[in-house]
């Protein structure tokens, strides 16, 4: 029994030495710089009296990669009898893991989780009809907000032509904290969406430029060995 016990154990330390060593093979010395720009974001800032920039930029390790994220946001909602603006900037940063390491075209399809901060500002002034004192316009601003939150990302990047990918990331928004509002509750915090919302989903449309500068090669699908097929029992 104690000869079973110790070649047991011999076998499992050689095993984990064994997958110890095939981990330190692994290249994790970054090949590449991804720089991405949200092209919806991009549309709207364009196209419409909002500004909606965002831009993502990542390197790799391996199949893991260290995303980080920044974006400016500017609203100016108006209405009958009053007018709302919102301007911040945001960030996100994370870790992010490539789940499709062995595509021959780089293409991908990652998961990751990334914590996001904004700092922004927000005023509202509208008129207000009172029988005592009559028409009058209103005030109120916040000069210091912040906010952060977490998310879940899932996203894919198709190669269309050399270094230039697409992609999207959809995301979802959780643990919202804001801090620094007073009279004014704001509309819209930059980067994680409506203010009263305590989690939200969200969706980016990415046009991105991949800067490679060293080669790399694309890692080897790993092959799992399946069992013999038993014989057949001869005939009696």
């Amino acid at each position: 029994m104690r000869i079973l016990k110790y070649t047991t154990s011999l076998i499992l330390l050689l095993s984990s030495t064994s997958i110890i060593a095939q981990e330190s093979k692994k290249d994790f010395t970054p090949s590449e710089v991804i720089f991405a720009v949200d092209a919806i974001g991009l549309g709207k800032t364009i196209f419409s009296d909002e500004t909606k920039l965002e831009f993502h930029s990542k390197v790799d390790f391996g199949q893991y990669y260290l995303a980080g994220e920044f974006g400016i946001d500017k609203i100016n909602p108006t209405g009958e009898g009053f007018n709302y603006s919102s301007e911040g900037t945001f960030f996100r940063v994370g870790p992010h893991v490539n789940m499709m390491p062995y595509n021959k075209h780089r293409s991908s399809i990652f998961f990751g989780l990334m914590y996001a901060r904004s700092n922004f500002k927000d005023q509202i002034s509208y008129d207000q009809v009172d029988q005592g004192w009559g028409a009058q316009t209103l005030n109120y601003s916040n000069d210091n907000l912040t906010a952060r939150w977490f998310e879940a990302n899932l996203g894919i990047n198709v190669r269309i032509a050399g270094p230039i990918y697409l992609g999207y990331t959809m995301r979802f928004k959780f643990s919202k904290s804001l801090s620094g509002s007073e009279e004014l509750f704001p509309y819209e915090i930059p980067g994680f969406g409506k203010a009263d919302k305590g989690g939200q989903f969200g969706f980016n449309y990415y046009v991105i430029y991949k800067l490679r500068f060293r080669d790399k090669p694309i890692p080897k699908r790993r092959v799992k060995m399946t069992e013999k097929p038993k014989e057949p029992k001869p005939a009696r």
